[in-house]
């Protein structure tokens, strides 16, 4: 949830309006023509009249939020609807919110998804989508290569969410931006199934300086949670849910629906390449556990990563 003090941000933006009146007194000026911008100020909007626009939506939306947690007697709430699901308050500033917090979260006006919490560090939260946001999309479409980034995925992920004005802003240079642990976007399998990523796949020099509302999970936030390379169910539950047949391999949902190609979701991408291979590129999938697939595989989605800061 983005809490910033948008009363400061309106009075700004009209002595913006106001002064420059004042100086062309006898012209009437449009507010989209108004010098402006938004560096600083977490809103897309790159002229007076949207960021307007765009903090009067901001400052209406009410009840953005709710939090669920595991009950003490069953330890399973993937959805927030279950009845061994306890409301909580954890995403407020001082508290913290543990791994896996079912988040309902209204990502611009009349529109909410459910997200699971990957890490908070008490002033802000990092968070993905329950489901797959977008389905069925190579992570780079052209050929086999890896050292050529998530073009493809990541450019449909950032369109799909581009209206999602209650989420912060991501700024972010693969390579370079430490997301999660570090800023490496190529990984190895260690001795104990594990991931590490010591080394470099792509860079921002070929994959550009990134400003999206949410981005792809990495290797090592997916390793974080307990997900291990080639070995099943080893994610919880809620990390490969909501995939098909995944309650063969622990999960709770499964997602068997169809496409209009007869497709269905068998995994999400990771931000992060197989180091070892010059085609492959870290997966979740359905059965629960990290995966080393080719890039221009069409049977995997992605899930939205967003973040939030505590009010």
């Amino acid at each position: 949830m983005i809490k910033r003090n948008y009363k400061l941000i309106v009075g700004i933006i009209i002595g913006l309006l106001i002064a420059g009146t004042t100086v062309y007194a006898a012209t009437i000026i449009s507010s989209i023509n108004v010098g402006y911008s938004n560096e600083s100020s977490n809103l897309v909007a790159d002229n007076v009249q949207d960021a307007i626009d765009e903090v009067y939506d901001k400052s209406f939306n009410k009840d953005l939020i709710t939090a669920y947690e595991y009950s003490e007697q069953e330890p399973k709430c993937i959805n927030g609807e279950e009845k061994t699901c306890v409301k909580t308050d954890c995403y407020k500033k001082g508290k913290t919110c543990k791994q896996g917090t079912v988040i309902k979260y209204y990502v611009k006006e009349n529109e909410y998804h459910y997200f699971y919490v990957l890490h908070d560090d008490g002033t802000k939260i990092t968070m993905q989508q329950r489901e797959n946001t977008i389905r069925n999309i190579p992570w780079h479409a052209g050929a086999n290569d890896n050292s050529k980034g998530p073009d493809t995925v990541l450019l449909a992920l950032e369109q799909a969410t581009s209206t999602w004005t209650n989420v912060n802003v991501l700024n972010y240079e693969p390579g370079v931006t430490t997301l999660y642990e570090n800023a490496n976007t190529g990984c190895s399998t260690t001795e104990d199934y594990k991931i590490k990523c010591e080394t470099n796949t792509y860079t921002s020099s070929v994959l550009g300086k990134r400003k999206a509302r949410a981005r792809m999970i990495t290797a090592l936030e997916a390793s974080a949670t307990g997900c291990l390379v080639d070995k099943r169910s080893s994610c919880p539950d809620w990390m490969h849910n909501y995939l098909n047949i995944s309650k063969n391999y622990g999960g709770s949902y499964n997602n068997d629906t169809l496409n209009e190609s007869g497709v269905t979701d068998n995994a999400y991408w990771t931000m992060s390449t197989d180091y070892s291979s010059t085609t492959n590129v870290w997966t979740v999938i359905r059965e629960g556990h990290l995966y080393s697939t080719y890039t221009t595989n069409t049977t995997l989605g992605a899930r939205a990563i967003v973040e939030i800061t505590k009010p």
